[in-house]
């Protein structure tokens, strides 16, 4: 287990109050260090902007570098430094997925988040899509998997033309930013390789668990991808404040436990959302805990009440998804 990180991704704030704050690394690094986690840490290998331009358009790339204190959406300011933080946090990204790639699992500790930015927008906190930089400089076929609440909208049409690229999307169904329909599966090469679910409101362990087990792992198997990546957003925790998903701590670390077994060891976590920060931080150390060979006592894990009408919709996307994929686990 490796943990790629940098002290410069503590300098970047939007403003005092915001959700997406320093102190979501504080948090997140105090409590691996008390769990005894917080080993192997190494700096990251610095990207360039001929990694980004494999992801993102020219324009972007010299938007982001202007900068201008300028509002991309209510919640997304960039700034003159944005370009200096967006450029760590890919590179911080893209060091744990090389690593991942020779065998190491890794966490990605890093800000601002990724998975919004697309080849030419920025917003919800995002600039550069980690995740995407990260993957294309390795250009290996790969699985990523996104956890996150909020539909990863950049990084499905980054690659939604694409067949050596799998994505697989949780999130709350019709949460921002309205985007991920199950009848989004990718466009011409791509098509059946983008696997979006949808999930109702106030669902919780049992439904995530049924959507991983049922879809996302027979998927994962037939695509058979050379490695995982994790776009690990903890915002679906019942904890979470700009969220109405009831997955407590143990759900969230079974869900990652069950792509860290179909792995081989090559796996990375790539930190996006998860803005109660206890809640946060202990779901990574449980995640950190089971590569480690241990485990975490679970602060934050009430059984919350689960939608009724979650498993129901789990069966009519395993029953669309089942027009392009086995999802009888048979080969």
């Amino acid at each position: 287990m490796v943990i790629v990180f940098d002290e410069k991704v503590l300098d970047h704030e939007q403003w005092e109050g915001h959700p997406e704050s320093p102190f979501r690394i504080k948090t997140l690094k105090k409590k691996l260090m008390n769990e005894g986690l917080w080993n192997d840490v190494i700096p990251p290998r610095m990207i360039t902007d001929d990694h980004v331009l494999k992801v993102h358009t020219e324009r972007h790339l010299e938007r982001l570098k202007t900068g201008g204190n300028m509002y991309i959406d209510p919640d997304t300011l960039l700034m003159d430094k944005t370009y200096e933080f967006a450029m760590m946090a890919a590179s911080i990204a893209a060091t744990a997925v090389r690593l991942a790639s020779e065998g190491m699992p890794s966490l990605a500790v890093t800000r601002p988040p990724g998975h919004h930015a697309g080849k030419d927008t920025m917003g919800g906190f995002c600039y550069l899509n980690n995740v995407s930089i990260a993957v294309e400089a390795l250009g290996l076929r790969t699985a990523i998997v996104d956890l996150d609440v909020h539909h990863g909208n950049g990084t499905e049409e980054i690659f939604y033309g694409r067949s050596d690229i799998l994505f697989i999307d949780f999130h709350q169904a019709g949460l921002y930013t309205g985007t991920g329909a199950m009848e989004d599966i990718g466009d011409g090469e791509g098509e059946r390789y983008t696997v979006n679910i949808p999930i109702p409101m106030a669902s919780g362990n049992q439904v995530y668990k049924k959507a991983m087990d049922e879809i996302a792992i027979p998927i994962l198997r037939e695509f058979k991808p050379d490695l995982i990546v994790v776009s690990l957003g903890v915002d679906a925790h019942y904890c979470n404040p700009n969220s109405h998903m009831n997955l407590n701590t143990n759900g969230y670390i079974d869900l990652c436990r069950s792509l860290i077994d179909e792995s081989n060891g090559k796996i990375a976590f790539i930190l996006e959302g998860g803005y109660h920060l206890r809640s946060t931080a202990e779901v990574v150390a449980g995640v950190m805990a089971v590569l480690n060979g241990t485990e975490i006592q679970a602060e934050y894990n009430e059984e919350r009440f689960e939608n009724i009408k979650g498993s129901a919709e789990i069966d009519k996307l395993r029953e669309h998804l089942g027009k392009y994929w086995n999802l009888d686990g048979h080969d």
